[in-house]
This record gives C-alpha cells, sequence and structure tokens, in this order.
C-alpha cells in the first residue's frame, strides 16, 4: 500500500494521477473538510474517458500532521509514502502556523514511519530549502545551507522540514528528497503556484525583474514516482525545466490565457513602495496583503538552477515552459468555473 500527503494539492494530485494510472492503490491523508473536487478535474482532463474508474483507486482518509496517532492508523499496511502536504505562506501572520504545519509535521510524519516500519519516504521539498549563494545565482545541490536575510519564513520551514527527513534516515528509513523549482500546471486556481496563471490571466498589469526555474507538475510527479521506486536513497534531486526571468514567464502564460501580457516593469524601488502599501491596507481592511516584503524581494532576486544531477544520472527529460503553459491554460479553459 502507498501512503500519500498532500493529494488535494497541485504536487499530490499529479501525483496521485500517475500511480494510479498504472493500477496502483493509494491511501490519501487529508484534512477533515478539504475539497477533493478538484483533484478529480484533474484525473478528468488527463483521462477523460476512465477518470471515474481511476478515481476510485484512492482510498482518501482524514488525518492531521498534528496527530500522530492518525498518521499512524494511516500508515498501517503502507510501504511507501509520499510527503506532498505543506503550507506555503508569505504572510507574515501565518508563519507560526507555517512553521508548526511543515516542521514539526514532518517530524511527526517521520515518526510514525520508524514506528509502522515503512520502507520508503519521498519527500516534496522545495528549491527555497537549499537556501542562497553567497555569490553568484547559480544553484546545485551542493549548495550548502546558511543563514541569511535572504532566506524566508517558508525557506526556513522547509529546510527544517528536510532536517526532520534526514534524521529519520540517521535512524534507519530510507528517504529521498526532490527538490522542485517553482511548479506550473492545472490545479486550484487560487492556491500555490496555479495561482500565478490565474493572476495573469485576470489582468496582471505588472511584471518583476527577476528571474528563478520553473518545472512542470507532471515531471515532479514522476520523477518523485520512479526515484521512491527505484534503489535510490539518502539522496536529493534538484527538478528544474528551464531558467527563465518572470517577464518572460508572463508573456507565456498570457499567450495561453489569450489575453495581452503585463507591461509595466515593476522593479526593485516600486516593489518596495508597493509591499508597504499593502502592509498599510492590510492593517487597515483586515485581510491578507497581496505583496509581502518576502514576495515583493524574491520576485526581483535572480537565481537559476542546475537539473543536471537527475538528467545525467537517470536520464529524465523536462516538459519545456511553454508545454506546462499550454497544459494548465488548456485545463483552466475546459474548467473555467473552478473556485
Amino acid at each position: 500500500m502507498i501512503l500519500l500527503t498532500g493529494g488535494t494539492g497541485l504536487v499530490g494530485s499529479h501525483l496521485l494521477y500517475e500511480l494510479t494510472i498504472e493500477g496502483k492503490k493509494v491511501r490519501a491523508l487529508k484534512r477533515k473538510g478539504s475539497r477533493i473536487d478538484i483533484a478529480e478535474k484533474i484525473f478528468e482532463w488527463y483521462n477523460p474517458e476512465r477518470y471515474q474508474d481511476q478515481f476510485k483507486l484512492i482510498e482518501w482518509v482524514d488525518g492531521d500532521l498534528s496527530d500522530i496517532f492518525s498518521l499512524r492508523d494511516a500508515l498501517q499496511g503502507v510501504k511507501h509514502v509520499y510527503h506532498c502536504a505543506a503550507v506555503v505562506s508569505f504572510v507574515p501572520s501565518e508563519r507560526p502556523k507555517m512553521l508548526k504545519i511543515n516542521i514539526d509535521g514532518t517530524a511527526n510524519l517521520v515518526n510514525a514511519c520508524l514506528m509502522e516500519n515503512v520502507e520508503k519516504l519521498c519527500h516534496c521539498s522545495s528549491i527555497s530549502a537549499l537556501g542562497r549563494p553567497d555569490r553568484g545565482t547559480w544553484v546545485d545541490e551542493s549548495l550548502i545551507w546558511k543563514t541569511s536575510r535572504k532566506n524566508s519564513y517558508y525557506s526556513i520551514s522547509k529546510f527544517g522540514a528536510e532536517r526532520e527527513v534526514w534524521r529519520g534516515s540517521e535512524e534507519g528509513l530510507k528517504v529521498v528528497i526532490v527538490n522542485p523549482s517553482v511548479i506550473i500546471g492545472p490545479g486550484d486556481p487560487y492556491r500555490s503556484s496555479a495561482r500565478l496563471f490565474t493572476t495573469v490571466k485576470d489582468g496582471l498589469r505588472f511584471y518583476s525583474s527577476g528571474s528563478t526555474g520553473f518545472v512542470d507538475a507532471r515531471d515532479v510527479a514522476k520523477a518523485m514516482q520512479v526515484l521512491t521506486e527505484s534503489d535510490i536513497n539518502d539522496e536529493r534531486y534538484i527538478l528544474n525545466s528551464e531558467n527563465i526571468s518572470y517577464k518572460e514567464l508572463f508573456e507565456i502564460f498570457a499567450r495561453h490565457a489569450k489575453v495581452k501580457p503585463p507591461f509595466f516593469r515593476a522593479g526593485r524601488t516600486l516593489s518596495e513602495i508597493a509591499w508597504r502599501l499593502e502592509k498599510l491596507r492590510s492593517l487597515v481592511t483586515g485581510s491578507n496583503p497581496l505583496i509581502t516584503k518576502e514576495t515583493a524581494r524574491s520576485a526581483n532576486s535572480r537565481y537559476q538552477f542546475s537539473n543536471e544531477k537527475i538528467s545525467s544520472e537517470l536520464g529524465r527529460k523536462f516538459y519545456t515552459v511553454e508545454e506546462a503553459a499550454e497544459n494548465t491554460g488548456g485545463f483552466f479553459e475546459k474548467f473555467p468555473k473552478l473556485n
């Protein structure tokens, strides 16, 4: 049996599809009250004729990463675990919750895996957990984490989660970690990186001066499956297709959303003004800011990520950003009323 956490998210739903398309039965852990309809729409998008039968291979169970007893119950008879659940937030008020779920929740899962004699854990981390180089823009798996003001609280939470996974390895659990760059793919239009596409589609007017790496959700899911089913243990792999600017990305998104691309450049000065105004607005209205100090500065940073390790060791080839955007645009065109 396979257990997957975060099955209603972008990576988790694609991984559920990859596993069940081969006829595998999967137990998917979700929070009570979480909606599974978007995951089902993703199945319908990729397999319109047989998606209902395929979706029935999933055993949805309610559980919580903060409740080790629910985790142990979910792990009964499980051989492989895919850990995709995490909180992604750059809002200051949500930092305590994010740190607790991403770090303590991963610790609980690792402990439960050890208690229930799980054979292998595949942890979906992030390129943000690698830290930032002191010099230059190039990042690969050899980069050593250093405490830095450049690290967001999300980065810190994912690095902390990785430390728990490596601890599990020291205690006898087989593990493998993937570090995806910004993931592009069909999903909830108002959550995670799928929101980037929706924002452009809704008429985004500004683009930032930064650049980073991007990868297709299908590539992340397939790489996790291949690595988990292989003999590879105690390794990490960056998953990245292309390093491009946000301006290029938004132009590609706009083309597949059939809208005009953003045309105003928001450099560092304008971004610094914007996040301060957003903070003031959020204090007045009580709503979350649309732009924060962390997102504004990240959007104007420039980094490049290497996929050489996984490409050379496993021969992995990645969808291009263009192909990822086309797939995402097609999904939202077919299902325009997701909310």
